[in-house]
């Protein structure tokens, strides 16, 4: 089986990197740009508090490279607001059998897994490819420069929960079982924590919980004053915002305790030899790198979606979307209000 990594960003790129050091059959790594040139030069650079590992994994930059056979997975592990493109990008490409005889489209055959944040990918998905696997990702990587990634834990690389999204057919189920075991062996041996469910989404939408407040540091940068009282009253606004709009939704999540079991110890962040300057999360990055466009359209964004079906303000997440999605088209970099300045930004006076 060979993985297809569509997007060599943080997430993209460690698991890129992890399962070419570990799997016999590395992964195809589906790159752009500077970030593809420098794959195909020097291979993966991956970064962590225990090692430095430096692996090749083949490049391609656009599907019709990609050759697709029915031994294929797709990954998509861009961010949310990109995955739109990479899925039409995809669905429609040609699937070959072992004979070389095209036998279907990439949506008819191939299982797509969806590694990235927030919860509507996995909605995206299901659209054009028949089987989807949501997957949520506890990650602490970076990527700044290109071919280059960090991740601050180790030994464990990070902690996915993969589960089927929607539900199976009778044809699907034996199928299904295989993949996802298959997925799980290859993904932990490559020092991964992987735990296979049946629900996926409940986890998904408690992981979007934590990731509201990846505006707030995108706002005010990861230096001192991101460790400020203020600071702090931030990200729980956010978080309590979000968690009162599932309240009002009906949506379920579950509990810290079961968080906590599940991630374990895996999340010692520790510091990274050669990773230099500040770092922070996937919504930092995006300004940090000047990328013109960020993802909290998706994870602030999807608070204030459902507040709105709901009938419920979500003033601090309305506001924290509005602000992180201006300073993205602006090209600011972080840092560009202080915590004084962002709260009263959000909560007046």
């Amino acid at each position: 089986m060979r993985y297809v990594i569509v997007g060599a960003g943080a997430i993209g790129g460690t698991l890129s990197a992890r399962l070419a050091q570990h799997l016999e059959t590395p992964p195809l790594v589906i790159a752009r740009g500077d970030n593809a040139e420098a794959i195909r030069a020097r291979g993966l650079l991956l970064r962590s508090p225990d090692d430095e590992v430096r692996v090749d994994a083949p490049v391609a930059t656009d599907p019709r490279e990609a050759e697709l056979t029915t031994d294929d997975v797709l990954v998509f592990a861009t961010k949310t607001h990109q995955v739109q493109s990479a899925l039409l990008e995809w669905v429609d490409e040609p699937v070959r059998d072992a004979a070389g005889e095209v036998v279907g489209t990439a949506g008819e055959l191939l299982p797509v897994l969806t590694a990235l944040n927030g919860v509507e990918s996995e909605r995206l998905a299901l659209r054009y490819f028949r089987r989807v696997f949501g997957v949520c990702v506890w990650l602490p990587a970076v990527h700044l420069a290109p071919g280059e990634f960090t991740v601050r834990i180790a030994p464990q690389s990070g902690v996915f929960i993969v589960g089927r999204y929607g539900l199976a057919g009778e044809a699907d189920a034996a199928a299904d079982a295989l993949l996802l075991g298959t997925v799980q062996s290859d993904w932990e041996r490559a020092t991964f924590r992987v735990h296979v469910v049946d629900e996926v989404m409940p986890w998904k939408y408690r992981k979007l919980v934590s990731n509201l407040g990846n505006a707030v540091q995108a706002l005010i940068g990861t230096g001192d004053e991101a460790s400020s009282p203020t600071a702090g009253e931030l990200y729980s606004l956010a978080r309590e915002e979000g968690l009162a709009v599932y309240a009002a939704a009906g949506i379920g999540i579950p509990s810290d305790d079961d968080e906590e079991r599940w991630r374990g110890g895996a999340f010692d962040v520790r510091p990274v030899t050669g990773a230099d300057g500040p770092l922070g999360g996937s919504t930092w990055q995006s300004l940090a790198r000047g990328s013109g466009s960020i993802e909290t359209d998706y994870l602030n964004g999807e608070i204030v979606r459902l507040a709105r079906l709901a009938g419920v303000p979500a003033p601090v997440n309305e506001g924290l979307q509005r602000l992180a999605r201006q300073a993205a088209a602006e090209h600011r970099p972080p840092a560009s209000v202080s915590p004084d300045e962002l709260k009263r930004i959000l909560l007046g006076g």
